[in-house]
């Protein structure tokens, strides 16, 4: 069946029910639609004019978990997004969900003889649909990317093997790692993917000369690929972008994070860069709580976050840390100290950020060496303590 045959198929059924019909893919992106039969409403209007619908709207569909459904069900109005009830029928070949038949059923009108009809067409485009998923997979393509920048040699080589003709597009490759957070299990998590799939196929930055994706679970790995290395700002901009996408896509269910690594020169070395992009992700996510983070800001972070996470815990902190913290309950000394390390040890700077006197901040500094034996003019010791007080928000986090 061509799509012209989809789009037969599709006016038909409008015909028959008397009702405004779209075929959109399991992005909930608009592939096919008929004309309208009178009970269209603003959202369906956009979205045919457009050819696109809003990412609100998007997000209200996929939040409802349609990405799971093997049925038919109906998709709730929403007052605020102009958007009246519809039914859904999930188009699926062997378990794949390719796309979502929607029928206007804006009073719930639709009698158990039309509901089967439209689910009777919703399995005849199955075969067709699924015989054009396989013409454009880009199912390989992915794995071919996740295998770039995993960590087993024999896998990296492989995919460079396959990915080869991309190669001349990748002279520079500057990686990206976005991440859900929150994303319930089960339908939540496939309404993830879905919004991570839908931002990467956002326009890349102008001077992007190659794009390679792929999904995993709750997380997506970018690569971009230039003749040159990219503006910072441009490649921050974009990514704030597809973060703000995601965000949008969500419905509210879970948020979105992301981190960006260095400009590395070809694909062979793209997993440096996509290391660092996911230890980025991470310190947006925890320690920085901001939403995009680069490589580049991590200072000391991008080397603790290394430490695997079963090791995070008390026993990791250095003794001088612990000893500290054990004479300082309410944590009120551990702050100053941590203060005054992060000012470079500048007495006036230090009791400036913590809004006391400079003779307040050096009785203080006097308590910790009096109550730990610890000395806190020696460099050695000052880099344990500030090192170890760092570490500490990894754990903390």
């Amino acid at each position: 069946m061509t799509r012209d045959e989809i789009q037969v198929a599709v006016d038909e059924l409008a015909e028959r029910l008397q009702r405004s019909v779209v075929i959109n893919d399991a992005g909930v992106h608009l592939r096919h639609a008929s004309a309208h039969y009178g009970d269209e409403d603003p959202v369906r209007v956009r979205a045919v004019l457009q050819r696109e619908a809003d990412s609100k709207v998007i997000g209200h569909v996929l939040a409802q978990g349609v990405s799971t459904w093997t049925t038919a069900g109906v998709i709730p109005p929403n007052p605020a997004l102009e958007m009246k009830a519809r039914v859904c029928v999930p188009i699926r070949w062997e378990g794949q969900l390719l796309g979502l038949l929607i029928v206007m059923d804006a009073d719930g009108s639709l009698t158990t003889a039309e509901l089967t009809s439209i689910g009777e067409v919703a399995a005849e485009l199955a075969p067709s649909m699924a015989a054009r998923e396989r013409e454009g997979d880009g199912t390989s393509r992915e794995r071919a990317v996740v295998d770039l920048v995993g960590r087993e040699p024999l896998l990296r080589r492989r995919a460079l093997e396959e990915l080869a003709s991309d190669a001349d597009r990748f002279v520079v490759v500057t990686a990206v790692d976005l991440g859900t957070r929150g994303a319930p299990q089960g339908a939540g998590a496939a309404h993830a993917r879905t919004a991570l799939h839908d931002a990467l196929r956002m326009r890349p930055p102008a001077g992007c000369s190659g794009q390679l994706q792929a999904v995993t679970d709750a997380t997506a790995v970018l690569l971009l690929g230039s003749p040159a290395p990219l503006p910072e700002q441009a490649v921050r901009t974009h990514v704030e972008r597809l973060v703000h996408r995601v965000r949008d896509l969500s419905a509210g269910r879970f948020d979105c994070v992301a981190g960006i690594g260095t400009d590395v020169t070809g694909l062979d070395r793209a997993v440096e860069s996509a290391g660092q992009a996911r230890l980025a992700r991470r310190a947006a996510a925890s320690v920085l709580a901001m939403a995009v983070a680069s490589w580049a800001e991590l200072g000391a972070y991008g080397v603790l976050l290394r430490i695997p996470d079963d090791d995070l815990d008390e026993t990791a902190l250095p003794a001088e840390v612990r000893l500290l913290r054990s004479v300082d309950r309410d944590g009120h000394l551990t702050r100053t100290l941590r203060v005054y390390l992060d000012h470079g040890c500048n007495g006036p700077t230090a009791a400036g950020a913590l809004h006391i006197h400079r003779t307040t901040l050096y009785y203080r500094l006097g308590r910790i060496a009096e109550l730990t034996g610890l000395d806190l003019d020696d460099g050695r010791t000052r880099l344990t303590l500030h090192l170890g007080l760092t570490l500490l928000d990894v754990i903390d986090s």
